[in-house]
Formats: structure tokens, C-alpha cells, sequence
């Protein structure tokens, strides 16, 4: 694979890369940038480094001067606790902090014992923090082929498309979406961290983005904004959360003529498979013949199994992402279904009901069968006879509040086991998402 740098110095150098806070960056000025910093970036060769959140535009210029330099790049999401920085920069063998100010890389050597230059290499290994949301962190290496290893890469159509990047860029998915525009010379929208998502759809309209992947739940919202008439989408991908035929209809209803698409990926998996067909769930004959390289099973806990066509992957600890037999265990609960396999969710975000397991998700898309609702989160409430009961919150689109309830309720119990039924539904404003515009769930 070809280094990042290469890519980006074959484009067209009067193609836009960058938009963000009101500024414009050409392939062309990255290139100018890297040669300003050859010095620094001479200093970094075979170093292991980390780079910090500051902003999503600085990372953006960043990944191109050091892949294949340095032997490995420490990505800091903002959410990291800076209590793990210190195990983080021993495990990774962390050499320098890196950062860029006004267009000129700077660094700071890092003090320990884990400082340790290790040999030049021309694969650079990027390392990105699981998200940590049932244990603590795993630091998972990747390479800019197991990276890019779904990416379609295709510079003379390339400027067609403007990407607009509203996941994390220090996390994986962010990471995809940064990659599939720049590896193909699209330009891609940046938009400041800080902004709220009316302000996020604003600058993302002013650019005209016509490409976008994001979470079931920042699609639902962008469709809630009356801004969402101003889009003209010819790419728009779903992932990070299970996506329900409500959202996928409502997508292909209101942009007919975008190419529509989920996919399922992970940190550790990597980027697993795309579904195009318009329906949730992907097709049973995927666990018997595989897709694009990638082979699926379903164990016997029902947990999906994948296993990769890039291996690139692994735990920098040394601990083992893959089975025996090729295969990592997602963690996530699936169920077959004419023909179809579908998500469940996350074996380790159950609700324990009186010993019956509730996944959230289930119950959430029963809920947004109901046309005035618009977005849904399912949560746990401590019982101390059933160990926790079922609730749920709903924004919806009508003035009778009492009625949608009863009628919720009444739709829960005929798709429903008793058990998995809401005892009680309120509705809300908003459902606040997370930097990766995933439901927050605790």
C-alpha cells in the first residue's frame, strides 16, 4: 500500500482537500505544507507518536506528513481520560507528542522509560483506542491498507463528490469517511467540533456536501431539520448503529437518486460488509458464500463472527483479536429470519428483566414503526423485584401526547414479548447522541 503522502501527491494540486472554519485547503498546499516541515518530519522517522484531540482539521493535516514516516501514530479521541494517557504512551512506546500550529509541525519528546526509538519503517501503524464503553480501552493497531481496505479509490471521478465528516476523526469511523475522500481526491467539509447539529447541517448545506455517512440517529435527526431540502446526496452510508427499514425507507423516499448503504464495521474488525438492497439486516447467503472477501458465521451464544480479508489488525499488547480459526467475535446478537440476518444488538447492553434479556434496539425499532415518531431511546430503570424495568423516551411529531403514548404501548404488545414492553414512555425534545453521533446510553 502506497503511503498516504503519495496518494495526496498525485491528485490534482488545484483540487480542494479541506474546508473548514471559513478556510480552503488545496491537495496541493498539503503538499507545500509537508515540504515546509521536511526537517521536523526528518526528526520523526521510526518514532512512535501521539496526537492529542485539538481539532478535527488538525489531524486532517497531520495523518499525510506522517504515514509512512513514523513507525506508529496514537490517535486521542477527545473522550479519552487523560488518566490513561500515561498506560497508553507506555503500551504504544510513545516517543514524541505531535502537533500543528499555524501550519507548522511541532513536537514534544515524551519522558520515561517507554521512550524508545525503534527502526525506520514504511508501514505505519495507527493505533486507535476501542471505545471502552463496557471496559477499559484496548489500544488496536491498523495500517493504512486495513484502513482504507473498503475504500473506493478512484481519482479521476473523484471531484464529483464532497464529503461531509461528522463522526470523530480520531475514531475509526471518522477515519473512514477522512480516507475514502482523500484517498480518491475528493474535498471534504470539516466542520468545527464545537457546533451543534443545526450548525453542523448549516455549513455542511453552504458546502454543498453531496456525500455523507453517518449513525441511524444523526440521519433521523437531519431529517427532523427543515434544512435537509437543501441536500443534493449522491452517497449517503449508515453505520455505528443498527440500521431499521423506518430510517432506510425514509432515506430512499427522500433522496431517490443517492446510493444508499449500511455496513457493519468495528475498530477491531475493521470494515466488514455494505448493504445496498434498502432493507435492515443482510442477506442469509452472506454466511454461506461471504462478501467481497469477507466470511460471516454465527456462533452458538448467536453472536455474528467475521473474519476479515485484510489481517492487518491487532491488540498492541499482544493479546489476540482473532479466534483460532480466523474469525473475531463481535459481540453483537443476531437472529435469522426468512431468509434475512438481523441485528438484535449489543450482547453486553442487555436490560436484565426478572432473568429475560431486553436489547434496547429491538424495542426502539418497534417504536419508530410508528410514523410520528421520529427518534427513540430505550433505557434500563433499577426494580428491586425484576432487577430493571423497560422505559423509553420518544421525540414525536404530534400535539396529543397521551395518545401517542397509548398507542405505542399497543403496538410494543403486539410485536412484543410482555416482558420487553415499556412501563413507561416519555417524550423529549432531543436524544442526545455522542461525538460519533451514536444514542447515549448511560
Amino acid at each position: 500500500m502506497t503511503v498516504l503522502r503519495s496518494f495526496i501527491e498525485s491528485i490534482p494540486p488545484e483540487r480542494v482537500a479541506f474546508v473548514f472554519q471559513g478556510k480552503q485547503l488545496s491537495y496541493g498546499d498539503l503538499v507545500l505544507m509537508t515540504k515546509k516541515n521536511e526537517s521536523v518530519i526528518e526528526t520523526l522517522k521510526g518514532a512512535s507518536i501521539a496526537i492529542k484531540a485539538r481539532s478535527r482539521s488538525e489531524l486532517a493535516v497531520l495523518l499525510p506528513m506522517l504515514d509512512g514516516v513514523v513507525n506508529r501514530i496514537l490517535l486521542l479521541a477527545p473522550d479519552i481520560s487523560e488518566d490513561l494517557y500515561e498506560r497508553f504512551y507506555k503500551e504504544a512506546k510513545i516517543t514524541y507528542e505531535v502537533f500543528c500550529n499555524s501550519d507548522n509541525l511541532n513536537i514534544i519528546p515524551v519522558a520515561g522509560p517507554h521512550n524508545q526509538h525503534v527502526s525506520s519503517s514504511s508501514v505505519t501503524e495507527w493505533i486507535i483506542p476501542t471505545s471502552g464503553t463496557t471496559n477499559i480501552p484496548k489500544l488496536v493497531s491498523h495500517t493504512l491498507s486495513s484502513l482504507s481496505a473498503s475504500s473506493k479509490i478512484d481519482i479521476q471521478s473523484g471531484n464529483r463528490y464532497v464529503w461531509g465528516l461528522v463522526y470523530d476523526i480520531y475514531r475509526f469511523a471518522g477515519l473512514q469517511v477522512y480516507l475514502q475522500s482523500t484517498l480518491s481526491g475528493s474535498t471534504l467539509i470539516i466542520p468545527d467540533e464545537s457546533k451543534d447539529l443545526i450548525g453542523v447541517i448549516n455549513v455542511l448545506s453552504r458546502g454543498m456536501c453531496n456525500s455523507l455517512s453517518g449513525t441511524p440517529s444523526f440521519w433521523r435527526k437531519l431529517l427532523m431539520h427543515g434544512d435537509s431540502n437543501s441536500f443534493n446526496f449522491l452517497n449517503i452510508t449508515l453505520g455505528g448503529e443498527i440500521s431499521d427499514d423506518t430510517i432506510l425507507k425514509a432515506l430512499i423516499q427522500k433522496f431517490p437518486k443517492s446510493r444508499i448503504r449500511h455496513v457493519y464495521a468495528s475498530t477491531e474488525a475493521g470494515v466488514g460488509f455494505s448493504v445496498t438492497d434498502g432493507k435492515s439486516g443482510f442477506p442469509q447467503k452472506y454466511l454461506n458464500e461471504g462478501v467481497n472477501g469477507v466470511k460471516l458465521k454465527i456462533n452458538s451464544d448467536n453472536i455474528l463472527c467475521i473474519k476479515p480479508k485484510t489481517k492487518d489488525q491487532k491488540y498492541i499488547n499482544n493479546q489476540q483479536i482473532f479466534q483460532d480459526d480466523g474469525y473475531i467475535a463481535t459481540g453483537d446478537l443476531v437472529t435469522v429470519r426468512d431468509n434475512r440476518v438481523y441485528f438484535l444488538g449489543r450482547d453486553s447492553g442487555a436490560i436484565n428483566v426478572g432473568g429475560n434479556k431486553v436489547h434496547p434496539e429491538e424495542v426502539e425499532h418497534v417504536l419508530l414503526l410508528d410514523p410520528t415518531v421520529k427518534a427513540a431511546k430505550v433505557y434500563s430503570k433499577p426494580n428491586p423485584i425484576l432487577g430493571s424495568l423497560v422505559c423509553a423516551e420518544i421525540v414525536a411529531d404530534t400535539p396529543d401526547f397521551n395518545k401517542i403514548k397509548s398507542d405505542l404501548i399497543k403496538l410494543c404488545k403486539m410485536h412484543l414479548a410482555a416482558y420487553k414492553v415499556p412501563v413507561s414512555i416519555k417524550t423529549v425534545n432531543v436524544i442526545d447522541v455522542n461525538d460519533s453521533g451514536k444514542i447515549k446510553r448511560g
